[in-house]
This record gives C-alpha cells, sequence and structure tokens, in this order.
C-alpha cells in the first residue's frame, strides 16, 4: 500500500500517477544504479495539477526576489559595503540654514544673521581608547580656553553612545576655529560647525518686541524633535511667535571618511533653504523719535521707568513701541553670561520687564471716554445731562448717615455745570463718580454695566498682539473682591474704577487699542507688529491681514459725542495748548493722573508720585495714528506725557511717509 501516495491524494487533490520502469530481467536494481543506467522512466499520462503550477510559480517568484536582493547588496550598495570593508565609512553631516531676517516697513534692517563658530563632537563617534580620549579632551582644553575637566563634563554628560551632536565651546573665535581646523588630524571626531548667530541692529529700542534666540532647551526639544540639540530657536517675542517662518530648513552633505575620521571625499549634498523674511509694521524713524522723546521725558520728571506705543487705528498695526528702560538683545544672542542676568534682573529699573504689554497700571482719567461711550449708549445720560462740579461729592454712610465719606475732584473749587463734553475736555472726576456710581436720584451705571463696558473695550483680558506674552490687566468687580477681601463691595468701589483708579489695572497696549476703537468708529482691533511673510527674494508669502475682534463697540452718534469732547481736551481743556500750537493737524485726545498710593502721593516722593498719562489720536477728523504716551511716577499727565506726545506727533506728521 503506497501510504505516501494516498496522503497526497487525499490531501492535496492529486490524481495517482502510475510509473512503469522497463529494466533488463538479467540486471539488479544496484548494477542498474552504477551503470548509470539510460532508460527512461515513462509516464503514463503527463501531470497537469493546478497545485503544481502554483507551486512551481512560487518557486520562480522567490527565485526573482532572491536576484533582486543580490543585485541591490552589490549594485546600489556595492559601494558603501566596500567603503565599510575598506575600513571607510559615509558620515552624513548637517548644514545650517541662514535664518530670515526681520526689517521694519520700509525696508530697515532689524535682526540680521552673522556667522557663528562653535566647535561639536557626536560622543558615540569618539575613539574607543581612553587615552586616546583624553588626549583629545586635552587638546580642545587648550584651543578653546577650558579646562579639560570642562571638556570631559560636557562631552561625557549624556554618555558615550549618544549619537547626536553636543557643542562643547559655543561662539568661538574665527582664530580658534582655524587653529582647530589645522589640528584636525588629532580631532578627527570634532567638527567646526558654522551657524547663524542673530544680530540686532537696533539693539535696545525693540528687544522687548522682536525678543531673541537661544540654543534649544531640552523641554523645547521633546516639543521639536525636528531640531538638533545644538540649534537655536527663538525665545522671545516676534523671534518666537514667527518662529516657523523664520527658520529654515536644514541641508545635509553625505562624506566618505577613512578608518582615522578624515574626509575623503564628498559623496551627496542637498543645500539648505534659508528662512522667510518677516516684515514688520514698525516704522523705525519714528520708532527712534519715540525712544529719544520719552528717554528726555523720564528724565525731565525725574523718573526711572517709562513707555509708549502708536498703532495705526485702521487696522491695528504697530507703528512704534518703545520700552524705557529696556534691554541689547544681542547680550542673549551671543550668550549671556550669568553675572550679566543677574544683573539685569536685579536691576530696580526692571529693563526686562515689557512694559507695554505687560506692565499693570492705574490709568486715572484716560479712562473717562470709555465711560462716557457706556453711559451714552446705555441710556444713563444724553448730550444734554448735567451735573454741578463742586469740587467734592459727599455721600452719606447708608447705615448711619452720620457718617460721610468725601470723594474729591483733581480741582478743589469745582467745574460748574458740566455735560459729557465738559466733563471729557476737562476732566471732571464728580461727573464720571456721578455716571458710574450714582447718586441721590441719579442711577449711574453701576458695578456690573461699568466693568461689561470694560472688558467691551477690551481690558481685562489680553489683546492678542503677536509678540506673545502680554498681561491681561485687571477689572474689579464685586465678585473678585469677594474672593479676595472681607469687606464687601461699596459705591467707593464703583466711583474709584469710574475714574480709572482703585483696582483696576491696563497695559498701554491695551489702552492704545481702546483708543483706536473710538477714533476709527467702533472697531476694535487685534494689534500685530508684523505686516508680511517674505521670502529672501522679496516674493509675499503670506500677508498678516487685521483681525478684528469687535466690529461695533457703541452707535456713530455716541462715538460722535465722545470725540468732541477728546477734541476739546486738545483744543481748550487739559492737554491745551501745546499740540494745538505746534503739531500741524488736529489732535484728540486724553490726559490722566494716575495715583499710586492709597495714602495720596507726596510731590517730593518719586514713589507715590502719580503716573502721567497721555493717550491721543490724530489727525481727528481721519485718523492714521494713536499714541500713548506713560511716564511713570512723573505727576501729571498734562505737565509730562502731553509734552512727549507733542514732539512724537509734530515729528511724524512733518515727515514725509510712504
Amino acid at each position: 500500500m503506497n501510504i505516501f501516495g494516498d496522503f497526497y491524494d487525499r490531501a492535496y487533490g492529486f490524481r495517482s500517477s502510475k510509473k512503469e520502469v522497463r529494466m533488463r530481467q538479467s540486471e539488479d536494481w544496484s548494477a542498474a544504479i552504477m551503470a548509470g543506467s539510460s532508460e527512461k522512466i515513462q509516464l503514463e499520462e503527463p501531470i497537469r495539477s493546478p497545485m503544481y503550477i502554483l507551486l512551481l510559480l512560487l518557486i520562480v517568484v522567490f527565485a526573482l526576489a532572491l536576484l533582486a536582493r543580490l543585485s541591490y547588496l552589490q549594485i546600489i550598495t556595492g559601494q558603501q559595503h566596500s567603503l565599510l570593508a575598506s575600513g571607510n565609512r559615509v558620515r552624513t553631516t548637517a548644514i545650517a540654514a541662514p535664518r530670515g531676517a526681520i526689517y521694519d516697513r520700509n525696508g530697515v534692517v532689524l535682526a540680521r544673521n552673522n556667522a557663528r563658530f562653535d566647535l561639536v563632537v557626536i560622543p558615540a563617534q569618539l575613539p574607543l581608547s581612553v587615552e586616546k580620549r583624553a588626549e583629545g579632551y586635552t587638546l580642545v582644553a587648550q584651543l578653546t580656553g577650558k579646562t579639560t575637566a570642562e571638556v570631559k563634563t560636557i562631552i561625557e554628560s549624556k554618555g558615550l553612545r549618544y549619537s547626536l551632536p553636543i557643542v562643547v565651546s559655543e561662539n568661538i573665535s574665527r582664530d580658534q576655529a582655524l587653529n582647530i581646523e589645522e589640528r584636525h588630524n588629532e580631532l578627527v571626531s570634532y567638527s567646526v560647525d558654522t551657524n547663524p548667530s542673530r544680530e540686532y541692529l537696533d539693539g535696545s529700542s525693540l528687544a522687548p518686541f522682536l525678543g531673541y534666540i537661544g540654543r534649544i532647551s531640552a523641554e523645547e526639544y521633546q516639543l521639536h524633535p525636528e531640531y538638533r540639540p545644538i540649534d537655536s530657536i527663538g525665545k522671545t517675542g516676534l523671534e518666537k511667535s514667527y518662529e516657523s517662518d523664520l527658520r529654515g530648513i536644514y541641508g545635509k552633505e553625505q562624506t566618505e571618511v577613512d578608518a582615522t575620521g578624515l574626509p575623503v571625499r564628498s559623496l551627496a549634498r542637498v543645500e539648505p533653504q534659508a528662512g522667510n523674511n518677516l516684515i514688520l509694521s514698525i516704522d523705525k524713524g519714528l520708532q527712534d523719535t519715540m525712544q529719544q522723546v520719552v528717554k528726555s521725558a523720564i528724565e525731565t520728571a525725574g523718573s526711572n521707568a517709562g513707555a509708549a506705543i502708536a498703532v495705526d487705528p485702521r487696522n491695528g498695526q504697530v507703528l512704534g513701541a518703545v520700552n524705557y528702560p529696556s534691554y541689547d538683545g544681542n547680550l542673549f544672542a551671543k550668550g549671556i553670561t550669568q553675572a550679566q542676568y543677574e544683573g539685569l534682573l536685579g536691576d530696580p529699573s526692571k529693563p526686562l520687564f515689557n512694559r507695554v504689554a505687560s506692565g499693570g497700571y492705574p490709568i486715572g482719567s484716560t479712562v473717562k471716554p470709555f465711560i462716557s461711550t457706556a453711559a451714552l449708549q446705555e441710556g444713563v445720560i444724553n448730550s444734554t445731562t448735567t451735573v454741578q462740579d463742586k469740587g467734592h461729592l459727599d455721600v452719606p454712610n447708608i447705615y448711619n448717615p452720620s457718617i460721610v465719606y468725601v470723594f474729591k475732584g483733581w480741582k478743589p473749587e469745582g467745574l460748574g455745570t458740566v455735560n459729557v463734553l465738559r466733563a471729557i475736555t476737562w476732566s471732571s472726576d464728580i461727573f464720571f463718580y456721578i455716571v458710574g456710581g450714582g447718586f441721590e436720584n441719579t442711577k449711574g451705571l453701576g458695578p456690573t454695566r461699568l466693568t461689561d463696558w470694560y472688558k467691551r473695550f477690551g481690558f481685562g483680558k489680553v489683546t492678542g498682539a503677536d509678540i506673545g506674552d502680554e498681561s491681561s490687566g485687571f477689572v474689579p468687580t464685586p465678585e473678585t473682591k469677594k474672593k479676595t477681601s472681607d469687606d464687601p463691595w461699596s459705591v467707593g468701589d464703583t466711583y474709584n474704577i469710574s475714574i480709572g483708579q482703585g483696582d483696576m489695572r491696563a497695559t498701554p497696549l491695551q489702552l492704545a487699542m481702546a483708543t483706536a476703537a473710538i477714533a476709527n468708529g467702533g472697531t476694535l482691533y487685534k494689534p500685530h507688529f508684523a505686516s508680511e511673510v517674505r521670502t529672501d527674494q522679496g516674493v509675499t508669502v503670506r500677508p498678516i491681514s487685521p483681525e478684528v475682534i469687535l466690529a461695533s463697540i457703541a452707535s456713530p452718534a455716541t462715538l460722535s459725542l465722545v470725540k468732541q469732547g477728546m477734541e476739546g481736551a486738545v483744543e481748550s481743556g487739559t492737554a491745551c495748548c501745546s499740540l494745538k500750537r505746534e503739531v500741524p493737524v488736529k489732535v484728540a485726545g486724553k490726559t490722566g493722573t494716575a495715583e499710586t498710593s492709597s495714602q495720596g502721593f507726596d510731590s517730593k516722593n518719586p514713589v507715590t508720585k502719580p503716573h502721567a498719562w497721555f493717550t491721543a489720536y490724530a489727525p481727528a477728523d481721519n485718523p492714521k495714528i494713536v499714541l500713548v504716551v506713560l511716564v511713570e511716577h512723573a505727576g501729571e499727565g498734562a505737565e509730562y506725557a502731553v509734552p512727549a506726545a507733542k514732539d512724537i506727533l509734530k515729528y511724524y506728521f512733518s515727515t514725509p511717509r510712504n
């Protein structure tokens, strides 16, 4: 019985194929084998099984695949295997891409690249011999000015199997780089990496807004694995916000190196792609003027700090922004020392503090145009509503009328009968106490509507500016007071926030954008410093379009009245009359003198003197610029902030512009 034949017949469906071997009867089986019998094996019928054909095809396919693999190994990678066989190898290195430059609106360079040399090593490529590695550490120490121990610690910090580049010494001099290259035979595992180093031509004026670049941190590297651990990345400001636009794409080069690590020849090269350029809305001429004027105003007032910002009310573009004092962004770009950094942190004038976007200040009477808008829009007052300003407001305690709280205005004898126009023009505190918090039979806005309108103008929340970090400021409410104080909200709290005092805080940037919303007829924009992204060849990649936060803050009739009051302030009121005389266009504005101490202020004490504010726009009938000036602890806004604004606006409207 043919067991195997029956098995295959059942399992695979083969039909039995009987074979007949015809051999001469006189020869035995072994003789036939030894003689190599040529007797033919005859099949009674041909084999046509489909399974047999499939098996044959599989064998053919396997053979072809094997042939293809052998061809790949021999032809495609033969060169690399040949290199390995001879002790050579292929090394791939990255080629740094130039970072995009930053320009002002007129093409003036604000940030550009310079070559920076870094000594780099990949620990996994170091010699296996401890002695050889030690010789390299000693030589590197001699060439860079470090100690051998420092070099060893830096290189071995991540282990000798670490396969990514480590910077041994950054920002080495050109002479040091040349010396290292000359000793390359002794330092075959090391290389001098040429990277773009940032140079800020403006130095300190725009530093808080441009930001700076620095070595990527471990945390940042986790978020951006496409970078190398030795790469630089935007750390703050516009450098950080537009990192993906400014950063280029690295190139690569494959080089054949011999067994000692010396290059033999270049095998392949992919060129790097430069980053795109960033065009700002900043006007460098205006920026420089603002810087000089604010510095002068601070010195005149005997102050030590201040800020200013100018924006285009038609689209939210920032035209100029000043923090004083500031810091030099080049310190960070080149690698700031610990001593330098601690010096900046310990400076009492806070040069690292971005006053324009992060400074939370009481803004005083500059809020009065916004409170007027709210009261008119809510129907609390109209154009004919009047209040008697006697210089003070006496408010009896509701539980004990014998206790009277006195809320004073800035003018002891009072301003007499005032309506909304006169109240803005002459900055009547009494009018806005009553409009905001009510008095006797007059019902004011009250805390809820007041705070809602502040937030409608953008106070109490970040503006969304493209420079990154900013403060939201603070708009107090009965709810927030309940969380921080055992005392309930009182009418006095409402009076205080009605004139920009109390716990209310805002940034110069918020004040500028809120003023712009009045100037342009009711549109609140998101501010932005950048206007366009372009290639290195000048082709526009994308424009930075205006972003509207709120399209209609109030009715045209309401805003028209408020504007008239702000024009009156410059024509004949608290901001008169230098602007009227010296600026070649009509200006509208509002002064502010914001107290900074609950004990009042002492004119001889620079810590308790009020902040001097002025917010303005011009031309009054067709606004193209909004300007906010702050001089910290200076005194009256009309005395210190208005003259500074006058000089800035005079320059702006006396200089031809594109």
